[in-house]
């Protein structure tokens, strides 16, 4: 059985292509309300890669007029742990284990990620009760710079009956 996440993306993908997106966004930012906060735009959503961008924008930069290190990292959060969590069977929740980041040189403009699952990892996160994946998100400025290297691990478990 689909979980909620894989269920809405479902319906969005039978809307008609002018309005997927759009659709998209708002759907995941009333779900995860800091996603909104943060500027998350997701540009791609599949069931092994996850691409979204953070704009270089008032509200989400730094005192230098930088994307803000606190939005590159819930950027990279957003498209790990979401990816994982749409592949989960509903009776599984996601959640986020650890993150680590290594900021290596200043950003330039907007920040993209790219997060992709490999096939072990998606078959562990479909058929494990419980377990973690390491995701290593690609993070990538507007000049196709690396200004952070993030690993994310997210976990998950099966939830308890009530």
């Amino acid at each position: 059985m689909p979980n909620l996440i894989a269920s809405a993306l479902a319906r969005i993908e039978k809307l008609p292509k002018s309005l997927q997106n759009r659709a998209l966004n708002f759907a995941l930012s009333r779900a995860v309300p800091f996603v909104g906060t943060a500027k998350v735009h997701y540009e791609k959503v599949s069931e092994r890669e996850w691409i979204a961008y953070v704009p270089n924008k008032k509200g989400v930069q730094n005192h230098m007029k930088q994307v803000h290190a606190g939005a590159m990292i819930t950027l990279a959060e957003s498209v790990a742990v979401t990816m994982m969590g749409m592949n989960l069977p509903a009776e599984r929740l996601p959640l986020v284990k650890s993150l680590e980041a290594k900021f290596v040189r200043r950003s330039s403009g907007r920040i993209r990620a790219v997060a992709r699952l490999t096939e072990e990892q998606l078959h562990r996160i479909k058929t494990e009760p419980k377990g973690e994946v390491v995701i290593e998100v690609d993070i990538r400025d507007e000049t196709g710079e690396v200004p952070v290297v993030i690993t994310v691990v997210p976990a998950w478990t099966t939830r308890k009956k009530k």
